[in-house]
Order: structure tokens, then sequence, then C-alpha cells
């Protein structure tokens, strides 16, 4: 992880920091949004969904294998 200088934390993943730097950026500047703030919100949107995904698929990783 990633850690940028804002004066809150904000931990970064390699992979959201090159969809940031290709698509979200872009879109902030686009709707008029603060990019230093919308960097923020994306980054919270993005790790709620990870958390969400890898908890709907936490079941099928603890299966055993079929034998």
């Amino acid at each position: 992880m990633t850690q940028l200088s804002n004066p809150e934390r904000l931990h970064t993943t390699k992979e959201f920091d090159r969809w940031w730097e290709t698509q979200g950026r872009a879109r902030a500047l686009q709707t008029n949004l603060d990019p230093a703030a919308a960097k923020l919100f994306a980054w919270e949107a993005w790790r709620k969904g990870r958390e969400h995904l890898s908890e709907a698929t936490a079941s099928q990783r603890l299966q055993p294998a079929p034998r």
C-alpha cells in the first residue's frame, strides 16, 4: 500500500492508483470536483467494494478442493 501525504492518512493500492490516473482524475475534472476530495471519496468506495467482494467470495475460498 502507498501512503499519500494528505492530512488524513490515505492508503491505496497500485491497482487503485492506476485506475485513478487513467480514469478517476479525468472524471473528477469533467464533473468539476476537487481532485483531492474526489480521490478520497473514490478510495473509500473502492475499499468498501473490495471488502464486500471479499466477504461475498470468502465461503468459496474456504471450501476444501474436491478430490
